[in-house]
């Protein structure tokens, strides 16, 4: 089971959320330095101590994060960045469009 699950309804074509998705990828690269790479429709990515994935689907992008045990720790940081960019960068993205509220399932 994982340490995050996030879930953000949106109504962008695939290939729209699959690009934001990358993006926000890319930001938590720089700063966490995650490697990624795309298998269909899924992220995948990953460093010491973090393992997760994207999926992209017509109307959601789901996260799933499982932390090793020295991240654990920073795991609100990760959730409160996550929430934040991909919240930011939905509303960016979609403007007056009805944004799906993210569901942040964690497991303590």
């Amino acid at each position: 089971m994982p340490d995050i699950n996030l879930v953000r309804s949106h109504s962008l074509p695939i290939p729209k959320a699959k690009a934001l998705v990358q993006r926000a990828a890319d930001k938590l690269a720089a700063e966490y330095k995650l490697e990624s790479e795309w298998k269909g429709n899924t992220l995948h990515f990953h460093r010491s101590g973090v393992d997760g994935r994207m999926l992209v689907t017509d109307s959601k992008i789901e996260l799933n994060v499982t932390l090793g045990l020295l991240m654990k720790p920073f795991k609100g940081k990760f959730v409160d960045r996550i929430e934040r960019d991909l919240g930011k960068s939905l509303a960016e993205t979609e403007p007056g469009d009805k944004i799906g509220r993210a569901s942040c399932r964690e497991r303590v």
